[in-house]
C-alpha cells in the first residue's frame, strides 16, 4: 500500500468568507414598520398585528393554531413586544410543519428555537444537521457533481505514473474543474419539505480537504472533508421573491429578524462531512 499523509491539502474553497457578517441576510432591527410595509409586509401574522402590537379580530386564528395556548376569544387587546414576538415565534414554528416533515423536521424546531434565544450565537455540532449533509453529498457523489469532479482526476492522476496526487498540479486541477460544477446544495425537490430547504437551502461557505490518499495495488481510497457554513437569516432579496413573500412563515421570520422593536439576531450555520472516495 501507497500511503499519503498530508497536512490537509485545500482542494477548494468558495470566494464567499467564513464568518462573514456583513451580508444583508445577517442584518436584523434595521427596519421601521413603513420600511417593511414598503416591501409587501402588510398581512404578516394571523394572529396579532407586530406594527400595532395588538391582537387581530378573526376567530378563525383560534381554529387555524389550536395548539397555540393561552389566547382566548377575549384575547383581542394590546400586547408588549415581547408579548407579540412570543405569538410570532409560536405561529412561525407551527407553520414550519408545511416545509418540515420527515427524517429532518426536529432540526427546524431547533434552528428556530436557536433563533429565538440564541441571541445570534453560531449554531453547529449538530449530528443530524451534520448527516443531512453528508447524506446530500453521497445522493451526489457521481457524474458532473463535485465528488464525481474530484473522483475522475484522481483516476486520471493514478493511471498515469507521471502525475502525484496532492501535487500542486492535482490540485490546480481539481479546484479548475470544481470552478465548473454546481457546489452541493439543498434545492432538490425533496428539500421543500424535509425542512433542509428552509434550514438551509443555499450554503453560503464551503471548503473541501483531502485529509489523506492510500493507494493499494488495485484501486484507491481518499478521506475528503466538506466543511460548511450557512446564514439563518433573510435579506431584502429573499423576501423579495414571490416564493418567500407568499407564505406566512417567511413574512414572519423577515419581520421577527429586521423589524426595529424586535431584535433577534440571524446566526451562522457550521456543518461538515466526511466522504470517503474509492476508485
Amino acid at each position: 500500500m501507497y500511503e499519503m499523509n498530508f497536512p490537509c491539502e485545500i482542494l477548494f474553497q468558495t470566494k464567499h468568507r467564513i464568518n462573514d457578517a456583513s451580508t444583508d441576510d445577517m442584518r436584523y432591527s434595521d427596519l421601521s414598520a413603513v420600511e417593511l410595509q414598503s416591501l409587501g409586509l402588510n398581512d404578516v401574522s394571523s394572529m396579532v398585528n407586530p406594527y400595532n402590537m395588538i391582537f387581530k379580530d378573526n376567530a378563525d386564528k383560534y381554529f387555524k393554531f389550536p395548539s397555540i395556548a393561552g389566547y382566548s376569544l377575549k384575547d383581542d387587546r394590546p400586547v408588549t413586544p415581547d408579548e407579540c414576538a412570543s405569538i410570532l415565534f409560536d405561529e412561525m414554528r407551527e407553520l414550519s410543519g408545511a416545509f418540515a416533515f420527515g427524517q429532518y423536521k426536529n432540526l427546524t424546531g431547533e434552528m428556530i428555537n436557536h433563533f429565538q434565544h440564541g441571541d445570534g450565537r453560531p449554531y453547529g455540532h449538530s449530528a443530524l444537521l451534520n448527516r443531512s449533509y453528508s447524506d446530500l453529498l453521497r445522493a451526489k457523489q457521481y457524474g458532473d457533481t463535485t465528488l464525481g469532479v474530484i473522483r475522475d482526476i484522481i483516476n486520471k492522476y493514478v493511471s498515469d505514473r507521471r502525475k502525484q496526487v496532492g501535487s500542486q498540479d492535482f490540485i490546480w486541477d481539481v479546484q479548475t474543474e470544481i470552478s465548473r460544477t454546481i457546489l452541493p446544495k439543498f434545492n432538490d425537490f425533496e428539500d421543500r419539505f424535509n425542512g433542509m430547504g428552509i434550514t438551509v437551502h443555499d450554503i453560503y461557505f464551503q471548503r473541501i480537504v483531502m485529509l489523506n490518499f492510500r493507494r493499494y495495488q488495485i484501486g484507491w481510497e481518499a478521506d475528503i472533508l466538506f466543511e460548511a457554513q450557512d446564514h439563518f437569516g433573510l435579506g431584502r432579496e429573499d423576501i423579495m421573491k414571490k416564493p418567500y413573500q407568499n407564505f406566512r412563515f417567511f413574512r414572519i421570520w423577515f419581520v421577527l429578524q429586521r423589524y426595529n422593536r424586535f431584535s433577534f439576531k440571524p446566526f451562522v450555520t457550521n456543518f461538515n462531512a466526511s466522504i470517503k472516495l474509492t476508485g
